[in-house]
């Protein structure tokens, strides 16, 4: 995933006159109102993981030097909700591996490494009706891949469901900072908004507890003590803007679950827009099939049982 940090540096300013009136918003109370009219909204996502695959190589002017090998992943969807949380999504995904011949030399006696370079390029999911679809690289027909809820698409990378009224109520009660910025225009939409951002950290057995969509992408309760700081942003209607996780397990690397000997660190920011526009996603013509077996990100929290 490409190397970018969630959190986002933003001014705390006055409002302008025309906006001096305007209540606090309230996030919950704004992602309810999205989930009882059945919302929808497109997604931007990016983020990266690093492993412990290294060599020392020596570069033209005589010194020797260490280059690792990682994950980067970046992409857009869609997501749309029911009054229970996301009911249908969809996301195409496209994945990267830097230092590749790293991951090339460990793979004949490493499958997670050799499932991950299967992955690399772009990946093409959905989740609707109780279903989940893929469309892998490389491949010409989608296939059905097994029984899944409507969130699985989307939430596989990000770990952090915002959009599960339980799960967004438990991360706020986290919160250790929260930022508010001046009203500006948004520069995909044009509408003029303000951009309220809070910052927390969570462990992830607190995560697998609230959130269903999280236990579905982990597939396993050994999270040990582990934690995600995380980033939230909302605009002034209440509605989701941003969401981001991050973790380093050093210098912690006994870390049951977080890719422990294997993913060292990693983070994934999505962005959602277009809340107020109307939202359909459809099955493909599938027939039934194995999905990939390995899903880099996601294996932040399964890589571990891969290993031989």
């Amino acid at each position: 995933m490409q190397p970018l940090i969630i959190a986002l540096a933003l001014v705390a300013a006055a409002p302008t006159t025309a906006h001096a009136q305007t209540a606090e918003p309230d996030p919950v109370a704004g992602l309810r109102s999205l989930l009882a009219r059945g919302a929808g909204a497109t997604a931007e996502f990016y983020g990266q993981a690093s492993t412990d695959l290294s060599k020392e190589v020596q570069l033209s002017n005589g010194r020797r030097t260490f280059i690792g090998s990682g994950m980067g992943v970046s992409g857009t969807g869609k997501v749309k909700l029911g009054r229970a949380g996301v009911i249908a999504s969809e996301h195409v995904r496209r994945l990267s591996v830097s230092n590749k011949e790293l991951m090339v030399e460990e793979a004949p006696k490493d499958p997670y490494f050799a499932g991950v370079l299967r992955t690399v390029g772009t990946l093409r999911t959905i989740s609707v009706g109780g279903w989940q679809y893929q469309l892998a690289p490389r491949a010409k027909t989608w296939v059905r891949t097994g029984r899944a809820g409507g969130a699985a698409a989307a939430y596989g990378d990000q770990l952090i469901n915002v959009l599960e009224p339980a799960t967004l109520s438990k991360l706020l009660s986290t919160r250790s900072r929260k930022s508010v910025a001046p009203w500006l225009k948004d520069h995909t939409t044009g509408r003029k908004q303000r951009i309220y951002t809070l910052t927390g950290m969570i462990k992830l057995k607190e995560l697998y507890r609230v959130s269903p969509s999280f236990r579905e992408a982990a597939g396993t309760s050994a999270l040990g003590t582990s934690e995600v700081t995380w980033t939230y942003m909302y605009d002034d209607r209440g509605w989701p803007y941003r969401v981001g996780w991050r973790f380093y397990a050093h210098p912690r690397p006994q870390v049951p679950g977080l890719g422990h000997d294997r993913i060292l660190r990693g983070h994934l920011a999505t962005q959602y827009r277009n809340w107020d526009k109307p939202m359909t996603i459809t099955a493909p013509q599938a027939k039934p099939g194995r999905g990939l077996p390995v899903d880099d990100l996601a294996d932040v929290l399964s890589a571990p049982e891969r290993r031989d």
